[in-house]
């Protein structure tokens, strides 16, 4: 069970299983492991403590920036991300980034943008699809197809507006190239880098 695994140059920070979606492409369903996990599936949530301790562990000193990631979705656990990622900036002196689903409001049923605004110094989003419709065939998300995409739109922009860096991105070959341009268009639009991973 890996709380911190290292890929590439950064430290992931593996906070969680849980996720309101069960995306097509997403690797849980095909490997336990990324970078340097053991593995990802956790059997209890780790503490900021434990992060803390793991982050050590893993030499952060050497390490780009430290990302809140892993196999579940962070913000299903927002407090830790708050409590922790000001250590880490403070304590451990490195940059901390996000990678979220974006439903992170739907999640905890308020709006969070403001908190994280306060803890992360940039966020990567997963936008997925052009419209609601693609998008839950993609995601198969347990929230409203409409709702959910709508919900991300406007986490999107607020995060644009109160953090600055954002980058969206999608999976590529899971959508026809029609729609691969159209996400491009929509982050241009919204003024947020795009990348297809």
């Amino acid at each position: 069970m890996s709380i911190v695994y290292r890929y590439g140059s950064n430290l992931y920070i593996n906070l969680t299983n849980r996720c309101p979606c069960s995306c097509v492409f997403c690797i849980r369903d095909s490997t336990p492991r990324l970078g340097d996990a053991d593995s990802l599936w956790l059997k209890e949530e780790p503490t900021s403590d434990q992060i803390m301790a793991a982050l050590r562990e893993a030499d952060a000193d050497n390490a780009g920036q430290i990302v809140f990631c892993g196999y579940g979705e962070p913000t299903e656990r927002l407090e830790t991300i708050l409590e922790t990622a000001p250590r880490i900036r403070s304590e451990l002196k490195k940059t901390v980034r996000l990678d979220t689903n974006g439903l992170g409001n739907l999640i905890n049923g308020r709006d969070i943008v403001p908190d994280l605004a306060q803890a992360v110094d940039s966020i990567s989003i997963s936008l997925n699809a052009p419209d609601a419709e693609s998008y839950k065939k993609i995601t198969r998300c347990r929230f409203d197809a409409q709702e959910a995409y709508d919900s991300l739109m406007d986490f999107i922009r607020e995060c644009k507006e109160k953090i600055g860096a954002v980058t969206v991105s999608i999976v590529g070959g899971y959508q026809p190239p029609e729609d691969e341009e159209r996400c491009r268009l929509i982050a241009e639009e919204l003024g947020v880098r795009f990348r297809v991973r």
